[in-house]
């Protein structure tokens, strides 16, 4: 089906852990949304700072929001799953618990979606939140290109020009939920045993990446929006902290998901030097934090046990994916 025949529905996903004071605000930011075919998920993954209280209280209740409350933290992959599963809008938003909307913002993607019906992707605008100083006009990301390492950094040379890119800015994404449905890992595949969007093996880093060239993969098309504003406190759930000052699992996790997401998506010679490089890589981060923090020395090295403790699914997965064609269902 055509998505720009049916109004759009908007599911907003929003993943909570020991944010609830961004968490309020978020959720204000919706609730002053003028468009109203909108749907509002949250999901508490395990938080002990009152936001599961929060969640139970006559305010939140007061919004009409659906609400999933999970008992220990299962990652942000996992996490975000649980809620784009019971969705029920025709396009999907997994949204940043650090992301606050322009009020007009879902009004301009009808918009968009009725101006350019080959869009399955839209990414906004995403301006600087300042904790001290609040909204500022400092333009933070646009959308997004993959880099060598399959990380993602964000193109800001033309800010105000729509054009469709590779795909949007990862902390406000939005999805024609038909075009997602084609590129989900199917329940027999997934470690969750459950259809996941997101590869919940990588608990968190480097899953939005794997999800953009799945959708690349089957034909889908990103469109950059600056119309759609929003501000965004740049890694506000862990405070602007480096690479290296994660914890020893998140470092691990960096390098084996990156590698998983080589595996499974990029073909040839694309897939054999990039996969040399992202293997080497780990070597590079343990010299790094011989001198930065030595305790974490060995953390960059347990990612090839990760790799390879996973590898006979990521096998699977890429046989998978290899035999996926091109979509034309958008809605």
């Amino acid at each position: 089906m055509d998505a720009s025949t049916v109004e759009p529905r908007f599911s907003v996903v929003v993943l909570n852990w020991n944010t609830l004071e961004l968490l309020k605000r978020n959720l204000a930011a919706l609730k002053a949304q003028s468009y109203s075919s909108l749907e509002v998920i949250v999901v508490d993954n395990g938080s002990t700072d009152g936001s599961a209280e929060y969640l139970n209280s006559e305010e939140f209740k007061s919004f009409g929001y659906k609400c999933v409350t999970l008992p220990d933290n299962t990652g942000f992959a996992a996490g975000m799953n649980e809620g784009l599963r019971i969705s029920s809008g025709n396009w999907l938003m997994p949204l940043n618990v650090d992301v606050f909307l322009a009020p007009d913002f879902f009004v301009k993607a009808a918009e968009a979606i009725a101006q350019h019906p080959e869009a399955t992707m839209l990414g906004p605008l995403i301006y600087r939140y300042d904790r001290e100083r609040g909204e500022t006009e400092e333009v933070l990301c646009t959308y997004v290109v993959p880099t060598r390492f399959l990380s993602l950094a964000t193109d800001l040379t033309e800010p105000f020009a729509e054009k469709f890119v590779f795909a949007p800015g990862g902390c406000a994404p939005l999805f024609a939920a038909g075009e997602l449905e084609n590129a989900v890992i199917p329940k027999e595949l997934s470690a969750s045993g459950k259809k996941e969007y997101y590869d919940e093996r990588y608990f968190a880093y480097g899953e939005d990446i794997d999800l953009y060239l799945r959708l690349n993969a089957i034909g889908g098309k990103a469109l950059y929006c600056p119309s759609l504003k929003c501000h965004h406190v740049h890694s506000g759930s862990q405070a602007g902290v480096r690479w290296y000052e994660k914890s020893g699992a998140t470092i691990t996790r960096l390098g084996a998901n990156a590698l998983d997401t080589c595996l499974k998506n990029l073909r040839g010679f694309c897939c054999f030097n990039t996969f040399i490089l992202l293997f080497l890589a780990p070597l590079g981060r343990s010299l790094y934090l011989l001198f930065k923090a030595p305790a974490k020395f060995f953390a960059p090295l347990k990612t090839y046990a990760l790799f390879f403790r996973r590898l006979s699914l990521t096998k699977k997965m890429r046989a998978y994916f290899a035999n996926l064609k091109p979509q034309t269902n958008q809605s």
